[in-house]
């Protein structure tokens, strides 16, 4: 089930003089840009705010995006820089086969081939060369790369994870 909000942008910092900003793309398509027109940024010190997306241009691996009101980059770096730019979690894009939304994997119970439970992954860490997964097992926490080599298998209704290959990675917790 995803939850109420899911982040496809975090605000890096203003740019240019008529108060856009760079920001981080978080989704795997650039076109859920185009389908935007009112967000929600969130922010770690300040409320949720709802804005207007004005407009919104690709710029290298992420994008700069305009909203209606905030015209400096002294107001973008004070109201913006550092929120997230959240869509309601119903309204998430579908993603390609084969590739999960990390909300879909948190929770999930990872088990062998044979069906023996290993733990509950509890998170996805982003690595520079693939994802890894951050397994709780009853002993300790183990990491699983994210490659066809070690997960079989994902069942997201069942809210499984099928794995093989990890032995030597339980032998040290």
């Amino acid at each position: 089930m995803p939850p109420a909000r899911v982040a496809v942008a975090r605000i890096v910092r203003p740019k240019g003089l008529r108060g856009e900003v760079r920001a981080e793309v978080m989704t795997h398509t650039l076109r859920r840009f185009a389908e935007l027109s009112r967000v929600i940024l969130e922010h770690p010190q300040r409320a949720a705010v709802e804005l207007e997306l004005e407009r919104w241009r690709p710029d290298g691996d992420c994008v700069l995006l305009k909203f209606r009101g905030i015209d400096t980059p002294e107001q973008a770096r004070a109201q913006l820089a550092g929120a997230y730019v959240t869509v309601p979690g119903d309204e998430v894009a579908p993603l390609p086969e084969d590739t999960y939304y990390v909300f879909d994997l948190v929770g999930c119970t990872v088990v062998d081939e044979a069906g023996t439970r290993i733990g509950e992954l509890v998170e996805v860490l982003a690595m520079p060369s693939t994802d890894v997964y951050e397994v709780r097992t009853d002993s300790g926490q183990i990491l699983i790369p994210a490659v066809r080599d070690f997960i079989r298998e994902v069942r997201l209704e069942e809210k499984l994870v099928v794995v093989r290959g990890v032995e030597e990675l339980l032998t040290g917790v």
